[in-house]
């Protein structure tokens, strides 16, 4: 029932230093947007080849903590006292209302909530749900009136993929699960995801997720004896971006721009080449840069 990974919330203690790093980097910001009565403003990075695969990171900045506090959007202000950076994931869906039932089964509350534009405008129907006890982070659902092919053509033609930065698409989330089969077993049952592959490492079982293009990882022990034991859930502060051709280009381009990036080396997927920027050169959200050989 979880078609895509729609965006990534980050957010951040100073909006404008936020996306000074991202835009060093290379990636084309949206227009400072501020969010009329809901105390926050965004910026975002649009990510994508087609509507298959397009996602967005949004640097959230908070202009009214008062207003953020007193609401479901609490956690934004918790996140960015902690430094966590990858506060939530906004998922998209086609069939909300099924959604949002699947939740309330497995005793999970969440109200769905029409959003509109200045306009009046629909923009979307969504849902904050409360993940506590079940997941290691806020979820946001939501189901957008118009097809996934017509949202990427306008982003496309307001130029929100124009990066000097050969990002491809999202690749990979992952997440701590100390119990990975209960884990499992939620994301099957409740979410209607499935199961794509899994690898083991030594001291750790990596349990892939598909959701749409992208693959959720869940990271857990494999045994008690495995340096993932004894871990609390989180969800890990990083983002895997699939590069647009070779890894070593796009670390020289990164490094050239005042980045610290690790040497290329093979990746824990098979057939796969990674280097990574520091989380705390991009506003908290480590990025992984990941070549397909």
């Amino acid at each position: 029932m979880l078609d895509r990974i729609d965006h990534l919330v980050v957010p951040v203690p100073d909006l404008a230093a936020a996306a000074a790093a991202y835009e060093r980097l290379g990636l084309k910001l949206t227009p400072l947007t501020e969010h009329q009565g809901m105390g926050t403003a965004n910026r975002a990075a649009f990510i994508g080849t087609g509507a298959a695969n397009f996602t967005y990171i949004e640097l959230l900045g908070i202009t009214d903590g008062q207003l953020v506090g007193g609401g479901s959007r609490a956690h934004y202000l918790d996140a960015v006292a902690r430094g966590r950076a990858l506060s939530s994931i906004a998922f998209g869906t086609s069939d909300m209302p099924g959604l949002v039932d699947s939740f309330a089964r497995a005793g999970l509350n969440s109200e769905i909530h029409e959003v509109h534009a200045g306009d009046g405008r629909k923009l979307a129907d969504t849902a904050i749900v409360d993940t506590a006890g079940a997941l290691p982070f806020a979820v946001t659902l939501l189901q957008y009136p118009e097809t996934r092919e017509a949202r990427y053509e306008r982003s496309v033609a307001a130029g929100r993929f124009a990066h000097a930065f050969p990002l491809k698409r999202l690749d990979h989330l992952a997440a701590v699960a100390p119990d990975i089969e209960a884990a499992t077993e939620f994301w099957i049952g409740a979410l209607g995801v499935r199961v794509a592959g899994e690898i083991r490492t030594p001291g750790m079982i990596i349990r892939q997720l598909q959701v749409g293009d992208a693959i959720f990882e869940l990271l857990g022990p494999d045994g008690p004896d495995s340096r993932m034991a004894g871990r609390p859930a989180s969800l890990a502060s990083m983002a895997a971006w699939e590069v647009s051709g070779s890894l070593d280009d796009a670390v020289t381009l990164a490094r050239e721009r005042g980045f610290t990036v690790s040497d290329p080396e093979p990746g824990v997927i098979p057939g796969t080449r990674r280097a990574s920027i520091p989380a705390g050169e991009l506003a908290g959200l480590g990025m992984q840069l990941l070549e397909y050989v």
